[in-house]
C-alpha cells in the first residue's frame, strides 16, 4: 500500500490541492489521461489503484471474497474495507461500474470472437481432412 508522508498539510491545503488534482482530470480526453497519470503516479501506486477497481468490479458481480483474495493477491482485510467502502457510497459505485460497462462488454467480445476464431479454424480444419489450405 502507498503511504503518506509522516508531515501532515493543513486541512485548507489539502483541500485545495486535491481540487487542483481533480482540476486537472476533468476535461482530459482519454490519451491525455493516460499521459498525465503516468507523470504523476508510479506504477506501484497504479496497480494499486487497478486492484482496487478489479475489487469493486468481482464484488459487484456476487464473487467471493476468497476469489477475489485469489485473483488479485489481497487479504480478506483489504477486501473487506473496500466492500465497506462500497456499501457506504453505492451511488458512487455504481456509477463507476456503470462507466465501466462498455469496456466489459468490448473485452468480452474479443474474448468470445477470439474462442469462435479459434473454434472455426479447428472445425474448418477438421472438415478439410486436417488440412488448410
Amino acid at each position: 500500500m502507498t503511504h503518506i508522508s509522516r508531515k501532515k498539510l493543513t486541512p485548507e491545503i489539502e483541500k485545495l490541492i486535491i481540487k487542483a488534482l481533480r482540476e486537472v482530470f476533468i476535461n482530459l480526453k482519454p490519451k491525455e489521461v493516460e499521459n498525465i497519470l503516468s507523470g504523476l503516479i508510479t506504477k506501484t501506486e497504479e496497480v494499486m489503484l487497478a486492484k482496487r477497481l478489479f475489487t469493486v468490479i468481482m464484488l459487484s458481480e456476487g464473487t467471493s471474497y476468497e476469489e477475489v483474495a485469489d485473483s488479485l493477491n489481497l487479504t480478506n482485510q483489504t477486501i473487506s474495507r473496500i466492500h465497506f467502502e462500497i456499501n457506504g457510497r453505492p451511488d458512487v459505485y455504481k456509477f463507476l461500474i456503470n462507466k465501466l460497462k462498455p469496456w466489459k462488454r468490448k473485452e468480452l467480445l474479443k474474448s468470445v470472437l477470439k474462442e469462435v476464431g479459434l473454434q472455426g479454424v479447428k472445425l474448418f480444419a477438421k472438415h478439410a481432412g486436417g488440412r488448410i489450405y
